[in-house]
């Protein structure tokens, strides 16, 4: 398993290289994840899975910040990119409003 930091690593070399655009230019490339079991906050669940995806990849968990939205961060940031070359699926829980005014997680 790699650590974090050389997960960030190669998420800043490929937005830093040359040939890094964001696919769809504003296309949503998530996925609504529906029942996932006890939801108490309610809040959404989406996901990004590789095409052709291997058997027992790994599984991020990306969290956004406040104010933004999974897809917002996720366009921002190349996640879902990183995961295509970097062959692991993708978790973005998703605050809602009713929780927090400002889709701060609350920790």
């Amino acid at each position: 398993m790699r650590k974090i930091s050389d997960t960030i690593t190669r998420l800043a070399a490929l937005r830093a290289g040359q040939g890094f655009q964001i696919n769809g230019q504003g296309r949503d490339r998530l996925s609504d994840l529906g029942d996932f079991g006890s939801n108490p906050g309610a809040l959404r669940a989406r996901i990004y899975v590789p095409d052709d995806l291997p058997e027992a990849a790994p599984l991020v968990v990306v969290l956004h910040g406040c104010t933004q939205t999974a897809a917002g961060y996720d366009h921002g940031s190349g996640w879902s990119q990183l995961a295509d070359q970097e062959s692991f699926a993708l978790l973005f829980p998703e605050q809602q409003r009713a929780n927090n005014a400002n889709l701060c997680f609350n920790w």
